[in-house]
């Protein structure tokens, strides 16, 4: 192909791929996907619609639907930056793909990027009347990046399933092709309340020490938090806490500054409705956390952690400002939910 040379960041996809995705076996081929995919979730709002198909070969095809002509032109803008971070993902694709087409169609255009061993030419022809706006993606993994290493269809759709329920709205389609057709559709329309349901249903020890359930959505600073917590007896771990917590679209096992402001938050809201009903209370994290279902997510940038993995968020500010609401909102439940506020004073009452 007479196209560009590979510039500086595909280069150094391709020399060190296992640098960027951790390992080039089947896991490295469900985090190249999931940074493709996630980078165009946080960069694009109005895409609802993403469908994955696994063909034999290694060859993929990502088709990506719901874009307005803004975000569109932003995608053709962003072409000519793929060999810069800029354009990260498909830079990925263009450093760990045998051959790769991606196409945008913004009507009456369709702008083209074909490469092949990361040289890329890009170049612009009028559409057909019946092609529709959106972005599709074909393109064949590296064989001598991906040595016998081919998708997992399970472990995919599990990660597929985590991208729905924290993109409220948004609809993951996969199709595997390599054998028997398979197809699943995930879509939750709530979102993680839908999956904070799931875990109560598949768990469910009765609802009838089920208290402070709470939903909590709001934006600070530039940060999007949607926090569901609840006391409800599921024994996957009882007593112990159960707690999922997520940044962007990345889960967070280790927690860190999101889930420390949730549980001081609580521990917050439990001692001032102890002192105004003039009850001393013992409010330690641990108690607090007994058969304590949590989960949490914060979505924005810019997100800082601790080490070199997304594992656990190491943000003191963040920590602070959902503290703060927290214990707003669950001193402000207390008030106006007498059988709640009872529960606290009689687990906390310090003997």
């Amino acid at each position: 192909m007479n196209g560009q040379p590979g510039l500086s960041i595909i280069e150094s996809i391709r020399r060190r791929p296992a640098m960027y995705l951790g390992t080039t076996n089947s896991y490295g081929i469900r985090r190249l996907l999931k940074i493709v995919i996630s980078e165009y979730l946080e960069t694009v709002t109005g895409i609802n619609t993403i469908e994955v198909t696994f063909n034999p070969d290694n060859h993929i095809s990502i088709v990506i639907s719901g874009l307005s002509t803004e975000e569109l032109l932003h995608e053709i803008a962003l072409l000519h930056h793929v060999a810069s971070p800029k354009n990260f993902k498909v830079g990925m694709l263009l450093g760990l793909s045998n051959a790769c087409l991606l196409r945008i169609v913004s009507n009456p255009e369709r702008h083209v990027l074909a490469s092949e061993s990361g040289a890329y030419d890009i170049t612009v022809t009028p559409c057909s009347p019946e092609e529709t706006n959106g972005i599709k993606l074909d393109f064949q993994l590296d064989d001598n990046i991906f040595s016998e290493s081919h998708v997992s269809y399970i472990p995919m759709n599990i990660m597929f399933q985590q991208l729905a329920y924290l993109n409220a709205g948004l609809k993951i389609i996969s199709v595997d092709n390599r054998g028997e057709l398979q197809r699943n559709v995930f879509y939750y329309k709530k979102g993680l309340k839908e999956l904070f349901n799931n875990i109560l249903e598949k768990h469910d020890y009765g609802k009838k020490d089920s208290w402070l359930a709470l939903e909590l959505k709001t934006a600070i600073n530039g940060y999007i938090y949607h926090i569901i917590i609840r006391y409800h007896h599921i024994y996957t771990n009882y007593p112990e806490p159960y707690i999922r917590s997520f940044a962007n679209n990345d889960s967070t096992q280790s927690g860190g500054s999101l889930v420390d402001g949730v549980l001081k938050g609580i521990q917050d809201a439990f001692k001032a409705a102890g002192e105004k009903e003039g009850v001393e209370l013992k409010v330690s994290r641990k108690k607090v956390g007994r058969q304590l279902v949590l989960i949490a997510s914060v979505k924005g940038e810019p997100l800082e952690f601790s080490g070199n993995t997304k594992d656990e968020l190491d943000m003191p500010s963040l920590k602070k400002d959902v503290r703060k609401y927290v214990g707003k909102a669950v001193y402000k439940h207390l008030g106006a939910h007498m059988g709640d506020r009872k529960r606290v004073l009689e687990r906390f009452k310090k003997q």
